[in-house]
This record gives C-alpha cells, sequence and structure tokens, in this order.
C-alpha cells in the first residue's frame, strides 16, 4: 500500500495518531518505533521506488562530497532536481534560485537552534533553582 498525495508520502491517519500518541506519551520516539508503526499499518511502496530512491541519495552524497581545497562544496542542487557546477554556472537566475534555497534552509536551521537554546536556558534556570535550593 503506498500512501501518495500532491507527489509526497503521506501517513495515514491511523499511523500519524498511533505516532503522536506515542511521541507525546513519552515526549520521544525513535525512528525504529516510527518505521514499527507503519509496518504495522502496511505503509509500503513498491522495490523499483526504493531503488530510484537509494541510487537518487547516492547521487546527492556523491555531489555533496565535492569540496574545494578549503572544504566548500562545489556543486549544489538547483532544487530542480539538477545538480550545477558553481565556478561554471553563469545563469544568473539558477544561482539566484539556489541562494534562496539555502537561504530558506539555514533560516529554518536558525530558527531550530533557537528553539533548542531558549529550551536550555530553561532547563539551565530550572537546575540553579534546585541547586540553590538544596
Amino acid at each position: 500500500m503506498t500512501n501518495r498525495s500532491r507527489g509526497s508520502l503521506t501517513v495515514p491517519p491511523d499511523a500519524k495518531a498511533e505516532i503522536l500518541e506515542l511521541l507525546f506519551a513519552n515526549m520521544e520516539i525513535s525512528g525504529d518505533e516510527i518505521a514499527a508503526i507503519l509496518k504495522k499499518h502496511h505503509v509500503s511502496c513498491d522495490a523499483d521506488a526504493l531503488q530510484d530512491r537509494y541510487r537518487r541519495q547516492l547521487g546527492q552524497r556523491l555531489m555533496a562530497s565535492l569540496r574545494d581545497a578549503s572544504g566548500e562544496r562545489e556543486v549544489l542542487s538547483n532544487g530542480r532536481g539538477k545538480y550545477v557546477v558553481l565556478e561554471c554556472c553563469r545563469d544568473r537566475q539558477q544561482l539566484a534560485a539556489i541562494r534562496r534555497r539555502i537561504q530558506h534552509q539555514a533560516h529554518g536551521l536558525n530558527a531550530s537552534a533557537g528553539k533548542v537554546r531558549s529550551r536550555i536556558a530553561v532547563l539551565d534556570r530550572l537546575i540553579s533553582h534546585l541547586r540553590k535550593a538544596a
């Protein structure tokens, strides 16, 4: 049973409810637990799709491994399924699209890092109060 909606994988409502129930009951969940729940709900895709996904993933890793002497990436995805050698790209629009995608990713990571930073600050304050009380 493959679950797709507008080209992206979807999780069946019953499986989603079970995953979220376990997550919120324990405030954490492992990838193995998620996989077991999805398996229990018969979520799968065909072998050809898995092979294609695996091959794309290997290709993506290869492209990401191409770096210059300072360790910066030489090749980046244009977001439309093509990889571009930055030093050879003459298409300003393509470069601008790559920059926007990277900035969007960085913004999301910065927002997540801020959330983690805030939670660490809360825990540090709690630890401080507990130490003063002891």
